[in-house]
């Protein structure tokens, strides 16, 4: 009767560690890797002034942005969000790094080339640069200001 009350503590014994072990494996596989990257945000959100113009006018420029940290993996990158008919370049940053220097500054390593008619109706667009890993996107405000007014007071407006 012993041996039969030992060999049941031993199963149950084996039955629950399985258990508990297979559930510290089943949560270690879905649990996501931490993420060494970042898309850095500026202390204003990104302005590009483009003057309205007639039908047929085109603007074409570029938004900056930075990313930190380090990444093992292509991280892609485009626009969104942008004026009626404007295009956006979209591509991607290979593994690597980049690290803020002991003053505080950080390379700049990534511009997106953006394009489109200047006849849109005037207005603020908010557009935002999109940075991804393939599992985690994340996003940079800018705005996009379709004016009549100078390229000075345009960006001078707060």
């Amino acid at each position: 009767m012993i041996r039969i009350a030992r060999s049941v503590l031993v199963l149950a014994s084996v039955f629950l560690l399985s258990l508990v072990g297979t559930s510290v494996v089943a949560s270690a596989q879905t649990a996501s890797p931490s993420r060494t990257w970042h898309l850095e945000q500026f202390d204003r959100t990104s302005r590009m002034c483009v003057q309205y113009g007639p039908e047929g006018s085109t603007h074409a420029s570029y938004f900056i942005f930075v990313v930190s940290g380090t990444w093992t993996t292509d991280l892609e990158f485009g626009m969104r969000d942008l004026p009626p008919g404007w295009t956006a370049t979209e591509y991607y940053l290979p593994p690597g790094s980049n690290f803020h220097n002991p003053d505080g500054s950080i390379n700049v390593n990534g511009f997106v080339g953006v394009r489109g008619p200047a006849s849109v109706p005037m207005a603020t667009y908010h557009a935002h640069i999109w940075v991804s890993d393939g599992t985690v996107t994340e996003t940079l405000p800018t705005d996009i200001v379709v004016t009549t007014e100078s390229w000075v007071d345009c960006m001078n407006r707060g």
